[in-house]
């Protein structure tokens, strides 16, 4: 059992793994390096603009709230939480349309095209980095300093997406993660023809509608 089998033979990939013991450390890497890899590219593509994340308002949070290391569960709720989040409610879909319990084994597997993905935007964001101005938050902020920090930022973030908007990198991105997707709907067919055949079909169905809507919101 290999990478190149469930590329090429995925229904094969997924009988040999469903008959092996039960894991996740794979599938949780999968997820992990999924979402990872998107945020590095994201990372590299905007270096050469002002950072998106404020220490002026991470700063502020934290002399509301009183806890000193904050900016460390923001980091931590950023790495982790939205990645596992979302395999997290796409494994319990799986499960709740297939009682099956490796419903978030599968979630996981179906992650790879995604993964991929990541990593040809990682190469992308390196060679063709954003351009444009951008005023750093400090500035911005001192032209309407009355008003309430976490607003101006909002304001500030919808500007700079206004700036990047028009980025080849984005239209890129939107047909990488398109055919990652319609991939990762490839396997998770044939992961469920596996698990109960005779859900295989609805399960997909209801799955794409998921995903249609998780990537609007």
């Amino acid at each position: 059992m290999n990478l190149w089998t469930l590329i090429v033979q995925p229904h094969r990939f997924f009988r040999q793994l469903f008959d092996q013991p039960l894991q996740h450390w794979v599938p949780l890497g999968i997820v992990l390096s999924a979402g990872w890899l998107r945020y590095i590219a994201y990372g590299l593509w905007t270096r050469n603009l002002s950072p998106i994340i404020s220490t002026e308002l991470i700063q502020s949070f934290r002399a509301e709230t009183g806890s000193p290391p904050f900016w460390v569960i923001l980091l931590l709720i950023g790495l982790m939480g939205w990645p596992l989040l979302s395999w997290g409610v796409y494994g319990w879909m799986i499960q709740w349309l297939t009682g099956q319990r490796r419903a978030w084994q599968l979630a996981g597997w179906t992650q790879w095209p995604l993964a991929i993905v990541g990593l040809i935007m990682v190469g992308a964001a390196g060679l063709w980095p954003a351009t444009g101005r951008v005023i750093p938050f400090t500035q911005f902020v001192a032209f309407r300093p009355e008003e309430p920090l976490f607003n101006q930022y909002l304001t500030w973030l919808h500007l700079y997406s206004q700036i990047l908007n028009g980025h080849v990198f984005l239209q890129l991105l939107f047909w990488c993660v398109l055919v990652g997707s319609l991939w990762s709907l490839w396997l998770l067919y044939w992961g469920v023809k596996c698990l109960a055949p005779q859900k295989a079909m609805l399960t997909t169905s209801i799955l794409t509608l998921w995903l249609l809507i998780w990537r609007v919101l």
